[in-house]
């Protein structure tokens, strides 16, 4: 994927300036992963890294000096469209449009391990099972289990090593089931179910917190946040299914699929799904697993724009592909989205689809 194939051209970069002397051995400790942002353009082709301020800091010299070393190099990647120095010393890179597009077939092909990376290697991460909800005595104390068992989930596929969480750490969560409590969040499970309630507790911010109270309720007038997200997974694998039934085949990686998924609904989909490992490291490192659902909604509504534009389908109007090898790029993208939906949803304990097991 993009962003790990930049990492690992990046520590080449970064092995070559020490060896050359403008930067000293401790360079190559530090790990690029956690240093992307989305460019500030909004260019779905376009990522900066923040790296040349941390490297600054050790061979105590600009880091525009340094990220334009950086810059040099990577510009010679065939894959890579331009790298820049922006602002005070950012590392821009953009790469071609048939390397946004692989990011399609590689998602797709890691199904799964769509969320995983390296980019937390060498930490360690507590990990814990998701809480049993009908023993939370206070919305709180349902965040904050869930929360922690979440945060567990996304150190670990971003590299971490788990640990087994210490007794003391659950103890006090657990000692709630014996206390005098309202029913409160096992009435909102009994009435909404448990999957919504869980993704609820995900995607809510540690300052909204009370608010739980109110709009899990019974009977409150309650949009589902998980409905949509299901729905889109469920849309993408229905146009899989349906390609099987018409015979239609998508392309395989590395064939024309950055060439064809070129529309601006296709291009700014595949920037978003580019972002996933790197999203999950964020959100275990900042403690904020809100930050998962937020990034599945955006891929959700993505995917239901391309699914009006661009359609993978022959019966998809006007706008539907009229050769097999557009189509085939296409059903690819549905075959990413997919993969990228299921594994976000597994990290925050979310089935794909509707009810409770």
């Amino acid at each position: 994927m993009i962003l790990a194939d930049l990492d690992r051209e990046l520590a080449v970069a970064v092995a070559a300036l020490v060896a050359d002397g403008a930067l000293p051995s401790a360079a190559t400790r530090i790990s690029p992963g956690h240093t992307w942002r989305p460019e500030p353009d909004a260019d779905p082709a376009s990522f900066a890294t923040s790296l040349g301020f941390e490297l600054a800091v050790l061979a105590s010299r600009h880091p525009a000096d340094i990220a334009a070393r950086l810059a040099t190099l990577l510009a010679s990647l065939p894959w890579v469209a331009a790298a820049d120095v922006t602002g005070r010393g950012y590392l821009t890179v953009k790469v071609t449009a048939r390397a946004l597009g692989e990011t399609a077939g590689q998602l797709a092909a890691a199904g799964p391990a769509a969320a995983r990376s390296t980019i937390l290697a060498g930490t360690t991460a507590s990990v814990r099972p998701l809480p049993d909800l009908a023993t939370a005595r206070t919305w709180r104390r349902a965040w904050q289990g869930h929360a922690a068992a979440v945060t567990g989930r996304l150190a670990t596929a971003a590299g971490a090593a788990p640990i087994a969480a210490m007794n003391g750490e659950r103890g006090s969560f657990l000692a709630d089931a014996a206390r005098t409590w309202q029913p409160t969040v096992a009435s909102a499970v009994a009435w909404y179910g448990l999957h919504s309630v869980r993704y609820s507790l995900a995607r809510t911010t540690p300052g909204r917190v009370a608010q739980l109270e109110r709009s899990l309720a019974p009977g409150a007038a309650h949009h589902d946040p998980l409905y949509p997200v299901q729905q889109a997974h469920a849309s993408a694998a229905a146009t899989l299914r349906w390609a099987t039934e018409l015979d239609l085949r998508t392309t395989e990686p590395g064939e024309e699929s950055g060439d064809l998924l070129c529309a601006p609904c296709e291009r700014a989909l595949l920037g978003l799904l580019s972002w996933l490992p790197v999203r999950v490291a964020s959100a275990a490192r900042r403690n904020r697993p809100d930050e998962i659902p937020g990034y599945l909604e955006a891929v959700s509504a993505a995917w239901l724009a391309v699914r009006q534009e661009a359609p993978a389908l022959p019966f998809g109007g006007r706008a539907a592909p009229t050769d097999t090898t557009t189509a085939g790029a296409r059903l690819m993208l549905a075959d990413a989205v997919r993969a990228v939906i299921a594994a976000g949803l597994a990290i925050v304990g979310a089935p794909v689809c509707g009810g409770d097991d």
